[in-house]
């Protein structure tokens, strides 16, 4: 069984905006994840293992968080 953290007081008063799964998943995060931001109207963004960034959604479950990003070196042409 992996441990988990609390909530730290920073993260506590953006939670009246998420679902009631959404704070159980935050609550129960293994230790290798990090809560990255709380953003009003947003999901959740968590740094998991390696890296990688996800956000939780509403049902609780983590997602990868996807950017899509041009190259600003390719030129139109």
């Amino acid at each position: 069984m992996t441990e988990t953290r609390p909530f730290k007081a920073r993260h506590t008063r953006s939670l009246e905006k998420l679902t009631q799964r959404q704070i159980r998943r935050l609550e129960r995060l293994p230790q290798d994840h990090e809560i990255v931001s709380i953003n009003h109207g947003g999901p959740p963004i968590v740094r998991g293992p390696k890296g990688r960034l996800l956000r939780v959604k509403a049902d609780g479950r983590l997602v990868g968080l996807v950017e899509r990003v041009q190259s600003y070196l390719r030129v139109a042409g």
